[in-house]
């Protein structure tokens, strides 16, 4: 992953051979198999947020884009084009709000942040951070609005990024990931309720 030109994390697998990195790297794995992953998983997690914005809770952000005038203009459309109601439209979008909705919990994010470092440790060799590409992310979520977009190299990414972010107490990001990808990850389970508690977000497609 690349932020600014400077890469940000690489991964390696236990049966490849680990490349030379520069001093600006830092592999998170090397102190998660020398410590406990219990105590990682349930230290003190106070990430600073995005200053631009005050925070919400989900429901008043479906609210307030329910309320939008962009939205009643396309719903009007959507039911000009379609022959329905206005008001069935307006209760199909606030369905895929409340789909889309994220509702984070620190507890379950704990939860995760304990069962990845298992799963990673078993998984990768090392997972090397770039230590002046977090820095820099670190100001700029700060500052702005971020979007982070893995190069899908695998179904891991996002958990990877999440992750790493958890690790140096930043906020977890809210992950959309095309339905079709979802149930292909998950496809006997059908994780709903963990992606929405914990880190990712299903857009619908029409």
């Amino acid at each position: 992953m690349v932020l600014n030109g400077v890469s940000l994390l690489q991964c390696e697998d236990p049966s490849g051979d680990r490349q030379e990195q520069g001093d600006e790297f830092m592999d998170i794995l090397e102190e998660r198999r020398r410590s406990s992953d219990l105590g990682h998983a349930l230290r003190t997690f106070t990430p600073s947020p995005y200053r631009g914005a005050p925070p919400l809770s989900a429901s008043a952000l479906n609210r307030t884009v329910l309320e939008s005038q962009y939205l009643r203009y396309v719903t009007k459309e959507v039911a000009m084009e379609t022959g329905e109601s206005v008001d069935l439209v307006r209760e199909e979008a606030s369905g895929i709000l409340e789909e889309m909705s994220q509702n984070l919990q620190l507890g379950f994010i704990r939860l995760l942040g304990f069962t990845l470092s298992k799963v990673f440790k078993r998984l990768f060799s090392h997972i090397n951070v770039n230590q002046d590409g977090l820095n820099r992310l670190q100001q700029a979520i700060q500052e702005s609005p971020v979007i982070l977009m893995p190069n899908h190299r695998s179904y891991v990414d996002f958990l990877v990024l999440s992750y790493i972010l958890f690790t140096y107490d930043l906020p977890i990001p809210v992950i959309a990931a095309g339905i079709r990808k979802y149930l292909l990850i998950h496809p006997v389970l059908c994780f709903g309720r963990l992606y929405k508690t914990g880190t990712t977000i299903k857009p619908h497609f029409r």
